[in-house]
């Protein structure tokens, strides 16, 4: 059983890294968006001297990530009462992902004797909030008449299952070793170093278990909204503001993609023609076609 535990365990790291990777190549060759699909009236263009306005840079966009990201301010603005639970959430993830690192990090090159009881609170906590807000989001999500439109099924899945694994960590940490964090960090080590091969071809149930849950997370990762938030509505969808010039290379991308062939057809559209001819073809008020 153990054994088949660690093939499922790094099985996942590794299906994580590469699907990352697919994901990551996929997005940045995605051909470009056609923009009136995506404003929402929001476009700095739809402002009469927009195209006379500086773009905004690397770094001001980075700011406001990083800001968007750490507040989650849309949310704030949009629903604040969701924002409570979210943000608990995060904060609490945010830690734990921290924690995690620091459990590693101590346990290979650190005292594991002289170990803190302020590891354990920081986990702790962590865990507290994480709980705490991941039970608030459930339940916003079940009773909010307005937030149901938007979630299907799966994610309510999705937040059981996440209330699970943190329930499951904090069972094995609490209960199974002790809330000891020396015998805790001395697991770890053994763990990551491959000293105790009995461990891990025979793992105890709760430490097991988590690693099972946590190997379900690594797969579902590179499928997740949190992959797209990253590499496409940042950088795409919400900053790209850049105006098509003449000579510019948004210019040489829109002639490349308009010299593909259409591959598919409808009653507004008829396969066998390249996109740059539809593009020119204007229909008048009688439905006669001209250019």
């Amino acid at each position: 059983m153990g054994g088949v535990i660690l093939f499922i365990f790094y099985g996942s790291i590794l299906f994580c890294v590469i699907a990352s990777i697919i994901k990551i190549v996929k997005y940045t060759t995605a051909p470009l968006h056609l923009r009136w699909e995506l404003y929402r009236g929001s476009s700095v263009y739809e402002l009469p001297d927009g195209w006379n306005k500086a773009n905004l840079t690397f770094w001001q966009k980075l700011k406001t990530v990083i800001l968007d990201v750490s507040f989650l301010r849309e949310y704030y603005h949009r629903n604040k009462k969701f924002w409570t639970f979210l943000y608990l959430f995060h904060v609490g993830l945010y830690l734990l992902i921290f924690w995690h690192a620091w459990i590693f990090i101590r346990a290979i090159t650190g005292n594991m004797e002289s170990a803190s009881i302020l590891g354990l609170v920081w986990g702790h906590g962590a865990t507290v909030l994480a709980f705490m807000g991941g039970a608030g989001i459930l339940i916003q999500r079940i009773i909010n008449e307005d937030l149901k439109v938007y979630y299907p099924s799966i994610h309510y899945v999705k937040w059981i299952f996440m209330l699970v694994t943190v329930l499951g960590a904090f069972y094995a940490v609490d209960v199974h070793f002790n809330a000891q964090m020396p015998t805790l960090l001395k697991y770890v080590r053994g763990q990551v170093t491959f000293q105790d091969l009995e461990h891990k071809l025979h793992p105890a149930l709760a430490p097991a278990s988590h690693v099972l849950f946590a190997s379900v997370w690594l797969i579902y990762f590179p499928f997740s909204h949190i992959m797209q938030l990253f590499f496409r509505y940042y950088h795409h969808l919400r900053w790209d503001d850049v105006p098509n010039a003449r000579g510019s290379g948004i210019e040489r991308r829109v002639k490349e993609l308009l010299d593909l062939p259409i591959t598919w057809s409808a009653p507004h559209i008829q396969s066998g023609k390249k996109w740059k001819e539809v593009a020119t073809e204007v229909k008048d008020l009688t439905g006669v076609q001209g250019r």
